[in-house]
């Protein structure tokens, strides 16, 4: 009985579980996750349950394969549906002792930790965009608002640089939709709430769909006018005093 004490003890003691606090981000849709654990002396190594976020099952019952002290099985991209806190429950051992514990991971868009080299290339793009938005409407102020007039308030002469103005003006437009998707991408990515990501991300929806339609719309008003201005110019020509309109 005592030899028996004895080998259980032992065999308690020679048993060494090995656990991580997370195994790291995968990218949605992209990889695949391998969960594993390792475990000197076991005989088995089950994953009984994967969790996702708000702690629902994804799966359950995986049966893990053995090589050497390394236990491991494959779940395929298509199980996570959405980016969040993931984690598995493991159940390792042998005939004398069993040990469960549970190691997180994480799913996002990118897969990976923002580092560096990103911060630089999304920095350096905020600034050219927000440098080219400041630089456009510097040129808007200069540009001229309207036509040449005399003190009665009568076109003298068109000034055809007028029509910059509009242009430019949807030229920064624009600026502000790209700012507008690469914050919304940033924060969806890196930000552990997607509360404030997805709020700029409706917004840059909310905008790009305006500009399907507005854009358009602007040009062609655009046209219109510059083509009123020189139905005006032949009647200015011709002798025809043409009132200025505000």
């Amino acid at each position: 009985m005592k030899f028996n004490f004895l080998l259980l003890f032992l065999l308690i003691g020679m048993m060494t579980f090995v656990s991580a606090v997370s195994i790291g981000e995968f990218q949605l849709d992209v990889d695949n996750v391998t969960l594993y654990q390792t475990c000197n002396n076991c005989t088995s190594c089950n994953f009984t349950r994967v969790m996702g976020p708000n702690n629902q099952t994804i799966l359950s019952n995986l049966e893990g394969t053995k090589d050497g002290t390394y236990y491991s099985t494959d779940v395929l991209t298509g199980n996570f549906t959405k980016v969040g806190k993931y984690s598995y429950i493991y159940d390792c051992g042998n005939a004398v002792e069993s040990e469960t514990g549970s190691i997180d991971f994480e799913i996002t868009y990118t897969g990976g930790e923002l580092t560096e080299e990103m911060v630089t290339v999304y920095f350096g793009a905020i600034v050219v965009l927000i440098f080219f938005f400041g630089l456009t409407i510097l040129l808007i102020t200069r540009l001229p608002s309207g036509d040449t007039t005399s003190e009665d308030g009568f076109i003298l002469e068109i000034n055809n640089l007028k029509h910059l103005r509009p242009v430019l003006w949807a030229f920064s437009w624009i600026i502000i939709l790209a700012l507008m998707f690469i914050i919304s991408n940033i924060t969806i990515a890196y930000l552990p709430a997607l509360m404030i990501g997805n709020l700029f991300f409706a917004f840059y929806t909310i905008m790009f769909w305006v500009s399907i339609i507005a854009i358009p719309l602007w040009f062609v008003w655009i046209l219109v006018k510059i083509f009123k201005d020189k139905e005006m110019k032949r009647m200015i020509e011709r002798g025809v005093d043409i009132k200025s309109t505000p």
